[in-house]
């Protein structure tokens, strides 16, 4: 009965490590999934920003130059 016990409780702390590892590794995937969503959002903002202030003639016109070195 104690063989049996003691191998049940290896089992659990080897589930219970492997879970672990799990779980840190959505909570890195996750911190990189919302800096991403949050650099996405910023950077949609500054075109809108940019389309609001200068219209949209102008902001392809800076688009351009700033891409072709103009």
């Amino acid at each position: 009965m104690k063989a049996t016990t003691t191998a049940n409780t290896t089992t659990v702390a080897i589930t219970s490590h492997k879970a672990i590892d799990q779980q840190a590794a959505e909570v890195g995937l996750g911190v990189i999934v919302a800096f991403t969503a949050l650099s996405g959002l910023w950077g949609a903002t500054c075109l809108l920003s940019a389309l609001a202030q200068n219209g949209f003639a102008r902001l392809a016109a800076g688009w351009l130059e700033a891409i072709l070195g103009g």
